[in-house]
């Protein structure tokens, strides 16, 4: 699988193969009648496919994308199912297992060696049409492949509209940094990596490895378990053998989940020889996996707990720790948020208003959020109160100012916060700044799921549970592409 996570850089000086264009207007008709038929039988028929494993991606300028909408992903997903079909055609294995349980055979193995993408690409024109191109990236030489290609250009439907809106990952890519694990998929992680570790093993046909399992070092609280499952795949696909006895054994199955940034992890799974003269190689497999900051305490510091008072039931019920969210300031993209009062009359889109200002060092894309106490999160938005989520234009150098409700512009009643409560006690504001559109989509799109507050009126927000649910999805977004996020917040003690 590794060759399938290398960027392919080199493509964009490629020259691209000329396409068939298609006369078909409606594109479900031309995918069922035209392209499905023509790549069927290209990858039988064509000789730069013949014994060869292929994988379906979305590109997006010319490379994979984990990223895409839920039609450009239907149309991939119809060609797959197809091609999965058709004998004599070699599909990828992270794309043609059957599921978590399916055992690595020495043939399962040799599907990671994937040599070419079939990439769809769906884009809108500049008149208003859109266009499907399906091409063939040839992963050794770097290039296309000369003869393979159709076009579709035209009209979509209100529900191909809609689909195109809809943002779905690429499961196909699950795992990698783009894509990481969470910790409701241990289950699939632990399939990922025993896959992994079991063909990397099978290549081992000199050693013969008898592990016993390391239970006691658990890398995570919430990843308790994860080495056992993995054992647990590994001794199903006869990949190595598993003993209690010290005695019997050569190797120690291990597993371990490095920071990378912020949520991000890389979670190794290693087997290594157990005694200095042991004359085996040692051997690792990794996935990248997304740990809430809750879950980051080391099993052995909480195994001892010290002694606690109990609360009795006039005790301040223990307040949910913060959600970490990736940068806040590390490398700003922003100054500081403030509150000020406004200029003018013309500053308010209400009645009355104060200003929450800042100041972008780079071109960049902001949204505006608030967390009310008491009430939860929304995210905020001018007079015009649209559903959708809006954002602010920024250039480099330039004075952002933000109307909100009126509260005081005292400095000593408002002071910047790192932190994204579940249940802050102050009213909190948050700028979140993206420099990249792409990832500005992406945001937008999870922002939409916050009820939107567009008046002095205070509206009930996301909380509890929901908003758990929400931070740790945009905590996972933030991560996946931190380097073009940034967010700076400030708590705010209303004494109006």
């Amino acid at each position: 699988m590794k060759r399938i996570l290398i960027l392919l850089t080199l493509v964009l000086a490629q020259a691209i193969p000329a396409v068939a264009e298609s006369r078909e207007k409606d594109l479900d008709k031309w995918v069922d009648r035209a392209l499905i038929p023509y790549v069927r039988q290209q990858l039988i028929l064509h000789p730069r496919f013949k014994d060869e494993t292929v994988m379906f991606v979305i590109l997006d300028d010319n490379a994979p994308a984990s990223s895409t909408n839920a039609l450009a992903l239907s149309i991939r997903d119809r060609l797959l199912a197809a091609a999965v079909a058709t004998q004599g055609v070699e599909i990828g294995w992270q794309q043609g297992r059957s599921g978590a349980a399916l055992e690595s055979t020495p043939q399962d193995c040799m599907h990671d060696d994937v040599h070419y993408y079939i990439g769809v690409e769906l884009e809108q024109k500049l008149d208003g049409s859109y266009a499907v191109n399906v091409r063939a990236l040839d992963l050794e030489d770097r290039n296309w492949v000369t003869g393979f290609g159709k076009r579709w250009q035209g009209k979509l439907s209100t529900s191909q509209r809609q689909a195109m809106r809809q943002n779905r990952v690429d499961e196909t890519f699950v795992g990698s940094r783009d894509l990481p694990f969470t910790l409701a998929q241990t289950d699939l992680l632990a399939s990922h990596l025993a896959h992994q570790l079991s063909c990397t093993l099978k290549k081992r046909v000199e050693d013969d490895y008898v592990v016993s399992v390391d239970l006691v070092e658990a890398p995570a609280n919430g990843l308790e378990g994860t080495v056992e499952l993995i054992s647990n795949n590994l001794a199903n696909r006869q990949a190595l053998t598993l003993s209690t006895e010290e005695s019997a054994t050569n190797a120690i199955l291990s597993g371990k989940a490095h920071r990378i940034d912020g949520l991000l992890h890389q979670y190794w799974v290693t087997v290594t020889p157990s005694r200095e003269t042991e004359e085996i190689a040692a051997l690792s497999a990794s996935a990248y996996v997304v740990l809430p900051a809750s879950m980051e305490v080391p099993i052995r510091q909480i195994s001892n707990p010290p002694a606690v008072a109990v609360a009795t039931s006039a005790a301040r019920p223990m307040r949910p720790p913060p959600v970490s969210i990736p940068n806040a300031g590390k490398n700003p993209l922003i100054s500081a948020l403030q509150i000020t009062a406004p200029s003018s009359r013309s500053d308010c889109g209400m009645s009355s208003c104060s200003i929450l200002q800042t100041e972008a060092r780079v071109d960049s894309i902001v949204f505006f959020l608030e967390h009310q106490a008491n009430h939860g999160l929304v995210r905020l938005a001018d007079a015009e109160c649209r559903n959708r989520t809006s954002a602010k234009i920024a250039r480099s150098g330039e004075a952002l100012r933000f109307p909100i409700a009126r509260t005081s512009t005292s400095s000593r009643n408002w002071t910047e916060t790192f932190e994204w409560d579940l249940a802050p006690d102050l009213d909190t504001y948050y700028a979140v700044v993206v420099t990249d559109a792409k990832v500005a989509r992406r945001i937008a799109n999870h922002m939409d799921r916050l009820p939107v507050r567009c008046s002095d009126a205070l509206r009930p927000g996301l909380e509890d549970a929901d908003l758990q649910s929400w931070l740790t999805g945009f905590a996972m977004l933030t991560a996946n592409a931190a380097e073009h996020i940034d967010w700076r917040a400030v708590e705010v003690r209303n004494v109006l």
